[in-house]
């Protein structure tokens, strides 16, 4: 069983995005996907570093930013025009193209660009391929028997656009459709094509045990303990398969891959604990969703506050930070991504 977060995430900590971090650190271990208790640093350990954001990282990472989700957007058009035309691949479309903040392609090729300097092309086909496997898993999320969803993205839900049987499918076709176009990179060696995909396997199955996880517990209560372990798996392992499969394409060694794949647990909790303030303050002009959505089952900020949970994505930021030391200013992008992946920023 899934173990609670580290008592060292309740303290408080300055916030770890006031700057840019490139001090040396030893990289860290991760075991698998099954993802347990994560060592965390103490807290201030990655912001005792940050002395003041550099311009230039901002403006870098802005380019890069709108570069990925142009390149994302044009390469899975290209992979929809070359599919049959059929209803599910209508509701797929609709669910992928067109809108979301593309943090977990960015995520796959910032990691990939610590170890190659080609790696915005090396990834990209598999930073179109998590993108699909989110794009699923809202899908199902939206779903009546799920959250019962209206709005995501900012348009109605699929569900309510499209056949039922349709949607009911999308999702599976998503999925597939994902390894194929991750399988079938070219500019990547077959070895590195298999595992990375298998990082992405790993990662749907703990977002369907994490979906499992979040519906038992509204009918409990639920608690700290679960809903952290529910988070690490509905949202952190594919952050986490997103930052390893990028680290994997682009050939890094084994323990760097799995240093840069707990920055990406920490990241997606981070990630998490953001989404969970926006149910609350934000809205579908703000946020693409209505407020309000998790209004039946427990969310951080029932646990802690709005305040409170700020501090815990603070915290979980500067965790994710503190995987990174050690990779110097080739880690810079990832880093400034680590500290705008939420929905305030765009």
């Amino acid at each position: 069983m899934l173990m609670p977060c580290p008592q060292e995430m309740t303290r408080a900590s300055p916030s770890p995005c006031v700057g840019r971090l490139t001090a040396p650190m030893g990289p860290g271990t991760m075991a698998s996907c099954a993802i347990g208790a994560l060592p965390i640093e103490e807290p201030g350990a990655a912001a005792q570093f940050a002395r003041g954001r550099a311009v230039g990282s901002d403006v870098a990472f802005e380019d890069f930013k709108k570069r990925v989700r142009l390149a994302v957007e044009e390469a899975l058009r290209a992979f929809f025009a070359a599919c049959p035309a059929t209803e599910v691949g209508k509701v797929a479309e609709y669910a992928v193209l067109g809108g979301g903040h593309r943090w977990r392609a960015m995520t796959t090729v910032a990691a990939g660009r610590m170890f190659h300097e080609n790696a915005f092309d090396l990834c990209m086909p598999g930073a179109c391929g998590l993108e699909l496997a989110h794009a699923a898993s809202l899908v199902l999320d939206d779903l009546p028997s799920m959250d019962d969803a209206r709005f995501r993205r900012g348009r109605r839900c699929a569900h309510l656009v499209f056949a039922r049987w349709a949607v009911d499918l999308a999702p599976a076709f998503m999925i597939n459709m994902a390894y194929d176009v991750t399988l079938a990179n070219s500019l990547v060696p077959a070895e590195r094509r298999v595992r990375a995909s298998l990082e992405v396997a790993r990662a749907a199955r703990c977002m369907f045990e994490g979906q499992e996880v979040d519906i038992a517990e509204r009918a409990k209560g639920g608690t700290e303990e679960n809903l952290l372990a529910c988070y690490r798996l509905k949202t952190g392992a594919l952050y986490a398969a997103a930052a390893k499969a990028g680290a994997i394409v682009c050939g890094a060694a084994d323990e760097d891959a799995a240093t840069v794949s707990e920055c990406g647990i920490h990241l997606g909790l981070a990630s998490q604990f953001h989404d969970d303030i926006a149910d609350v303050v934000a809205g579908v002009h703000n946020a693409g969703k209505e407020a309000g959505r998790d209004g039946a089952k427990l969310t951080a900020v029932d646990l802690f506050g709005i305040e409170g949970t700020r501090k815990r994505a603070s915290e979980f930021e500067e965790a994710a930070l503190s995987k990174l030391r050690s990779f110097g200013p080739a880690a810079d992008i990832l880093r400034t991504l680590v500290c705008h992946a939420n929905w305030t920023t765009e």
